[in-house]
């Protein structure tokens, strides 16, 4: 019979309730997976004492060496049931030992407390800045394409309408944010995060610059960049500051943030603009998996230029064949939605 492992926390944030709620959850995940987690880690806000009330917890299991055969898909099932029982919204994420010390790492190395287990840090080296360069710039995507409604399997439209051109926000409060109680409420997270990692990518490639949390980000921004969208990252960030993530109820407030959310839409379509030329030179350079990720990406996408159809035409003689299948997959997915945009609403 395995002896069980003991519960305790290696590290402690200042806020008591969140302190309870990882109690529970070593707890949880140490009967789930015995003798299998090696370090458990909170990154994040939480992590640097920066949260706001309807901040996630942010929590990093580092399994010892592998993955076992299914553990990772149990754990995809621990994640779903565990939400709902938590007093805080948590954001979990489980990644392997050897991954870590083979790929490197960013937040985990330089902005994460332990809460459990053996410290790994020491032996994990920061991520090489072309491969933190491509993960920055892979980032925005998703929080761009899921504010928008859209047929299933659709991609994108280049350049981007606003979520919701006819919302106080623009639609930049599509979803709501829990505070600790459980409440939801109307929230802007979701901008923040964006302005966020887009800061973050144009730190990464214009700067060379690796960054650790959001508040670095935004400074970074303005320390090596200081450019147009400097302001407009600043001063969502800064409502952040103010509001937590709650769309404010005083009118004034609400006026000012929907002044930045009306200028992050061209904030979205520069960043889209200059991703599109990162994926086609994506396209030649690095190992398959990267080739592979710029080519389906550049089908999540509908560019109106003809370079892109092109340069995934010239994949179908590629001698890899995983390549082929996807930039097939990606041209016949824009021939399918090829056809007249909607006007856009100003």
């Amino acid at each position: 019979m395995m002896e069980e492992e003991e519960v305790t926390l290696v590290g402690l944030t200042e806020d008591m309730g969140v302190n309870a709620t990882l109690f529970g959850f070593v707890g949880l995940y140490s009967m789930m997976f015995p003798g299998r987690v090696a370090a458990c880690y909170l990154v994040g806000s939480h992590a640097t004492s920066e949260a706001v009330g309807e901040s996630d917890l942010d929590l990093t299991l580092v399994f010892k060496d592998t993955f076992l055969p299914g553990e990772e898909a149990r754990f995809e099932r621990f994640r779903t049931a565990l939400g709902p029982l938590s007093r805080h919204p948590l954001d979990l994420n489980a990644v392997a030992e050897a991954r870590l010390i083979a790929q490197g790492e960013v937040n985990l190395k330089q902005n994460a407390l332990l809460i459990a287990g053996e410290d790994l840090r020491e032996r994990i080296p920061l991520m090489p800045l072309e491969a933190w360069t491509r993960h920055c710039m892979h980032q925005p995507y998703r929080f761009i394409e899921r504010a928008r409604a859209r047929p299933e399997d659709a991609p994108l439209r280049f350049p981007l309408e606003y979520p919701d051109a006819r919302g106080e926000l623009y639609g930049y409060d599509y979803r709501e944010v829990m505070d600790a109680q459980g409440g939801l409420h109307r929230g802007f997270k979701e901008l923040v995060t964006l302005a966020c990692r887009m800061a973050t990518a144009a730190v990464a490639l214009d700067a060379g610059r690796h960054t650790f949390s959001k508040r670095d980000a935004i400074q970074a921004h303005r320390e090596h960049l200081h450019d147009e969208w400097t302001p407009l990252y600043e001063a969502i960030f800064a409502s952040r500051q103010r509001w937590g993530y709650r769309v404010p109820e005083d009118a004034q407030a609400r006026a000012s943030l929907r002044a930045a959310c009306e200028r992050m839409l061209d904030a979205e379509n520069t960043f889209l603009a200059r991703y599109r030329d990162y994926l086609l030179a994506e396209l030649t350079r690095g190992r398959i998996e990267d080739r592979v990720m710029a080519a389906r990406r550049l089908g999540d996408i509908a560019y109106p230029d003809a370079e892109v159809p092109l340069a995934l035409q010239r994949l179908l003689e590629d001698p890899e064949p995983a390549l082929r299948e996807v930039a097939r997959e990606s041209l016949e997915r824009l021939a399918r939605y090829r056809g007249d945009r909607v006007s856009s609403v100003a």
